[in-house]
């Protein structure tokens, strides 16, 4: 299930229109993509921040509710300001349920403490990518991929290829060809 957020129609585009919300505790934003016509929209900064903070938000699917209309977007960039972290704008990409998207997923490593090549020959989890890039449809998207590493031994290194898929997804790199199956974690001597 996706997260839902409450947005606001705006009018007046710009630096200074983007400003001005800001000081009045507002982030503008865009909607864009599909066949409509992009929508200039702003958030309540304390909902965006909080939404933000959501395990999911910034790789999952998103619904967004303009005066009553929902739609399901995904997040395409986020601007934060330079020192105080806080939210100045955002770029939602719309998403329609037949056609595929292509976007990036954390990778979940599992098991690696339990693992022979962790708990009894001293080695320890490295973890190269945090996230891949996948192809599906929106309905399939998942919340993370998982990597199994149960039976890692020292040295083992592990590839995209090693990902649990569900169905209906693909990983990109993988649909380049064998040559971009690219080690995303390793078990290495740990060097305590």
């Amino acid at each position: 299930m996706s997260l839902s957020i409450n947005a606001v129609a705006r009018n007046h585009e710009g630096k200074g229109a983007s400003r001005r919300l800001r000081f009045t505790g507002q982030v503008p934003a865009v909607i864009y993509g599909g066949d409509v016509a992009p929508q200039s929209i702003s958030f309540k900064d304390n909902e965006l921040l909080k939404a933000v903070g959501t395990p999911g938000f910034l790789t999952g699917l998103v619904e967004v509710v303009v005066e009553g209309k929902a739609e399901q977007v995904l997040v395409k960039a986020l601007q934060r300001h330079p020192s105080t972290g806080a939210v100045m704008h955002m770029d939602l990409q719309r998403v329609e349920a037949d056609k595929t998207i292509t976007t990036r997923v954390p990778l979940n490593f599992i098991n690696a403490a339990q693992s022979e090549g962790v708990s009894k020959q001293g080695g320890r989890l490295t973890i190269e990518s945090k996230l891949a890039e996948v192809r599906c449809l929106p309905g399939n998207l998942p919340a993370a991929l998982t990597i199994d590493v149960i039976d890692a031994q020292l040295d083992d290194i592990f590839h995209l290829s090693d990902v649990t898929l569900p169905e209906g997804v693909e990983l990109v790199s993988l649909l380049k060809g064998e040559d971009h199956d690219q080690p995303i974690g390793r078990i290495g001597k740990s060097k305590r």
